[in-house]
């Protein structure tokens, strides 16, 4: 970790539903919203771990994984497994429900992996 600088700007992102014309509901990925109009972005310390492999569309491709700490407070409580994270450029799913940290009482950390084929993502 670097040290807890808490220097990666993340955005957390929820499925929603929404109408895509009359009669027609879908799901998509919107920015998570706790006062209409702020979305929750956080400042995380962000670190990139050495993956595995995954098979996608057939093919191995390696996996980026990440332990991410954030600062506890109300926004970072409402984090779910469910969520995803935009941050570096990348989508990564969450793979840990935030839980607190040993080494420090005021810090929740989650790990996550790059999402290699986000639905919806044009980054």
């Amino acid at each position: 970790m670097a040290g807890g600088r808490l220097s990666d700007r993340i955005t957390v992102q929820r499925k929603v539903k929404g109408t895509v014309r009359p009669g027609v509901v879908a799901e998509r990925w919107a920015d998570l919203e706790l006062e209409a109009g702020v979305p929750v972005q956080l400042w995380a310390d962000f670190a990139e771990q050495p993956g595995g492999e995954s098979l996608v569309a057939g093919r191995d491709e390696a996996v980026r994984l990440a332990k991410v700490l954030i600062n506890d407070g109300p926004s970072a409580r409402q984090i779910t497994a469910a969520d995803r994270l935009v941050a570096r450029g990348a989508v990564w799913k969450i793979r840990s429900t935030p839980a607190r940290s040993r080494e420090r009482a005021n810090v929740l950390e989650m790990s996550c992996e790059e999402w290699v084929k986000a639905p919806d993502w044009e980054g």
